[in-house]
């Protein structure tokens, strides 16, 4: 009787055990909310307490694959946000490729991922998504006066054309008569103003698209100067 009375209380002190790791492990392996993975510049999987989900940054475009400045922009979403847990304010369930839309505020510097992105040339600001949200608006036009980032070199990446002469791959490419050289596409506003793409003011209020424009240069943009 002693043997199996034992024998029963070591099999109850080894089960109690059992269950004891096992307790330990599943509160260690509780997830932690925060950004998994990054997709594209601006795009990020972020873990929550029971789903994950497909974010992107709220207010900023950036350059798509192929286009100047984009693995610049993929090293910069994963050093700022890949492995941390901003805090997540909604602006959109969802839009049109069913991504929800954030303002992702980074608790090291209590700044906005957008914005951060914006002043600092690596994407530009999408006006028509904040209707022209100040802080954004100031931030790119720092970003232009220092020729930062994207603002230090000239393609339009609204038509995803180069702004000014290619590199010729053949002798004489220029010479061709076939050959079309792409142009920008300046706007003249109904004052007489010009601006480049990639300004403030550019296709805003009344005026037209033009080759050849002809007005008074954007002090900000530089017109048909540029900055």
């Amino acid at each position: 009787m002693k043997l199996k009375f034992l024998i029963f209380i070591v099999t109850v002190i080894s089960v109690s055990s059992v269950f004891s790791i096992d307790e330990n492990s599943t509160d260690s392996e509780q997830v932690k909310p925060g950004v998994i993975r990054v997709l594209e510049p601006g795009v990020v999987d972020y873990q929550g307490s029971r789903f994950i989900i497909r974010i992107r940054a709220w207010g900023v475009s950036f350059p798509q694959k192929g286009q100047p400045g984009y693995q610049e922009a993929i090293n910069f979403t994963e050093k700022e946000l890949l492995g941390t847990s901003p805090a997540v304010s909604v602006k959109k369930t969802f839009d049109d490729k069913n991504l929800k839309v954030a303002d992702l505020t980074m608790r090291s510097n209590e700044s906005g991922f957008s914005k951060f992105a914006i002043e600092n040339g690596i994407g530009w600001h999408d006006e028509k998504e904040t209707s022209r949200y100040g802080p954004f608006v100031i931030a790119q036009l720092k970003a232009k006066r220092k020729k930062i980032g994207l603002w230090s070199i000239e393609y339009d990446f609204n038509n995803a054309v180069l702004q000014g002469k290619p590199s010729p791959a053949l002798p004489g490419i220029y010479s061709r008569t076939n050959q079309t050289l792409p142009q920008i596409r300046y706007w003249v506003t109904s004052l007489g103003k010009v601006h480049r793409p990639g300004c403030s003011f550019y296709q805003r209020g009344r005026g037209e698209l033009t080759n050849l424009p002809k007005g008074v240069d954007c002090r900000i943009c530089g017109g048909r100067k540029g900055k």
